[in-house]
């Protein structure tokens, strides 16, 4: 239902991959998008430095350190919803 009313599918808690919460897989999806840390907050109703804080903790959580890494690492966890692809 969430799907069809354009909202990205919730993955259940136990399936996510290197401790990441929700909230991370969300910003994790922006930046696999292309959005920048500005857009990251702007879609999300929350501060740039906010943004910058997510994104910087996603990469502690999953090894990286660039956003094409970060892009990857999503893809191959599969935590990309149709509209993230």
């Amino acid at each position: 239902m969430l799907a069809a009313a354009g909202h990205a599918a919730v993955v259940p808690r136990q399936a996510l991959p290197a401790g990441l919460s929700a909230r991370e897989v969300e910003v994790l999806g922006l930046v696999a998008q292309g959005c920048s840390n500005a857009q990251i907050a702007e879609r999300l109703v929350i501060s740039r430095r906010t943004a910058e804080h997510h994104v910087q903790h996603i990469y502690t959580k999953i090894g990286v350190s660039s956003r094409a890494a970060a892009a990857l690492f999503a893809m191959e966890h599969r935590l990309l919803g149709p509209r993230d692809r």
